[in-house]
């Protein structure tokens, strides 16, 4: 394989979430590939503070990706910076910690808008952009919770609908040259996973073949793979990055602690 297949120079690409953790390591490698990124997400300090550290090639843009009309001013803006629009990544993401019992009609509907609404409103939105422009790339980031489960009701719900929202675009979308994939992260190491006690810490690792949190560079090599000339022949799949937990390690044990 040619190194060159792998570099994303020329593109442009969206990437929601994209403030910190994953988001804001999405956005550092594809800059790195020499992509233009537009870094989309709600937490405007944190935006400023990636883009100011990675340079001219990182754009912040403020948004709620559960909203139509901020979706066309993500698009009016991304195609602005020049360049081919041919990469989505679909980030962004909540999760509420609440049981079935718990789980209020608000919290359901925010975790639901934000994880497969802004999915499926990023695609609507972006998709013919990125068909103009002669195809590309989405990658939906879903999570283990998407082949397994969650304490979460909604988060797991949401994920488990980015999995099959995914095989539905890559159906619809192949034939305008866009490839539409799902990742689905295990245990990484990002603000998201600061609720986690030690001990429920040490017990999921523990069960885990790859017995270490996964990084935000873990997963943002991944996505900079699927969105480039090298991964030209993958759409609709799943693809675990989760050191092992869906491979047959099982979470019985780590409830004890929660």
């Amino acid at each position: 394989m040619s190194f060159d297949r792998l570099s994303l120079e020329g593109k442009v690409a969206v990437v929601t979430g994209a403030a910190k953790g994953m988001g804001g390591e999405h956005v550092r490698t594809m800059t790195d590939r020499g992509a233009r990124v537009l870094a989309v997400d709600l937490d405007r300090d944190a935006l400023d503070m990636l883009v100011a550290d990675i340079g001219a090639a990182a754009v912040a843009h403020v948004a709620d990706v559960a909203d139509l009309e901020q979706w066309e001013d993500v698009r009016d803006r991304a195609l602005k910076l020049g360049g081919e629009l041919s990469i989505l990544v679909n980030n962004a993401g909540v999760v509420s910690h609440t049981r079935i019992s718990q789980t209020t009609k608000a919290g359901w509907d925010r975790v639901i808008d934000v994880n497969l609404k802004g999915t499926w409103l990023g695609m609507k939105v972006l998709a013919p952009v990125m068909r103009e422009a002669g195809g590309g790339s989405i990658i939906n980031v879903s999570s283990a919770a998407g082949l397994d489960q969650h304490p979460d009701p909604a988060y797991t719900a949401s994920k488990w609908g980015v999995r099959g929202l995914t095989k539905t675009a890559a159906q619809e979308l192949g034939p305008w040259g866009i490839r539409v994939n799902s990742i689905h992260p295990g245990y990484i190491d990002t603000p998201m996973n600061d609720f986690a006690s030690e001990e429920l810490t040490g017990a999921m690792l523990s069960m885990l073949p790859i017995s270490r949190p996964g990084q935000p560079q873990d997963a943002a090599e991944l996505v900079a793979f699927l969105a480039s000339d090298a991964a030209g022949f993958i759409t609709g799949s799943e693809i675990a990055i989760d050191g092992g937990w869906t491979s047959g390690a099982q979470a019985f044990e780590a409830r004890r602690f929660r």
